[in-house]
């Protein structure tokens, strides 16, 4: 279910150290940072926030690249590159206790930031990328196309198979070839082997949220990514599909709520 509207929190900028980040910052409570996936931005959140910002303070991120935060405010497009852009907004914005949610590829660069950082206190994994490949990733064809789509001749090819591949799978994105370029870059560099020991090592609480008809991350990603990260509520739902985050909103939070504020 869904809230009755969507957010339609005023976008702010805040100046870090790279240069601005977008984001928004609605309600009061616990804090709670959402990360969006490849391709994706803070609008990927529009419906969870207004079922969250009655308990939580939700704040929603522009990663670098993506909606209205310049590739410039971070360079590195990688996991790690993406998860040190968050830490560096943490730092930015004095946030401390804080529960991280991590939609899709975002999930990895939630993992790979409360792994190393002890002001993220517990994290959310709502149909996330999880220790395997999930249908439709294919790191070795996106690392193969990168050099292509940093020559100047062969760039305009491939941005534009990437926008069009983008679309037919359900992805709404703008024009800008930045976005394009920085999901590729991004999707090719996730090494789901490393990201798996980091999820066994990872000692936080942790929530894992999917649904079975999930057309991106198939259910069996979602059923092993449930037994392998750390202990912590486990929702799933049949149906719902990739972006449960919109669609199962209401659901969600009334699980979310109590346990990130206890």
């Amino acid at each position: 279910m869904q809230p009755n509207q969507p957010s339609d929190a005023e976008t702010k900028f805040i100046e870090m150290s790279g240069g601005v980040a977008a984001y928004t910052d609605e309600g009061s409570g616990p804090v709670l940072v959402c990360v969006h996936g490849m391709p994706g931005s803070i609008f990927d959140f529009r419906w969870l926030e207004p079922a969250l910002s009655p308990h939580l303070r939700v704040l929603r991120i522009d990663l670098p690249g993506f909606g209205k935060t310049p590739r410039a405010a971070h360079p590195s497009p990688d996991i790690e590159g993406m998860a040190d852009f968050i830490l560096q907004f943490i730092d930015f914005m004095g946030l401390d206790k804080i529960t991280l949610l991590g939609h899709s590829l975002g999930g990895a660069i939630a993992t790979r930031a409360a792994a190393i950082d002890e002001r993220i206190v517990a994290l959310v994994l709502v149909s996330s990328a999880g220790p395997y490949s999930h249908r439709g990733h294919f790191p070795k064809t996106y690392r193969f196309l990168v050099p292509f789509a940093h020559n100047p001749v062969t760039r305009p090819l491939i941005v534009s198979m990437g926008r069009k591949t983008l679309r037919w799978a359900g992805f709404h994105i703008g024009n800008s070839d930045e976005t394009v370029l920085t999901a590729l870059e991004c999707a090719a560099s996730i090494n789901f082997k490393r990201h798996g020991e980091t999820l066994k090592e990872l000692t936080k609480p942790t929530t894992v949220i999917w649904a079975k008809d999930d057309r991106i991350v198939e259910p069996r990603v979602s059923k092993i990514l449930k037994e392998i990260a750390p202990a912590g509520p486990r929702l799933h739902f049949d149906t719902g599909g990739h972006n449960i985050q919109k669609t199962r909103a209401i659901e969600i939070a009334q699980m979310l709520c109590p346990w990130i504020s206890n």
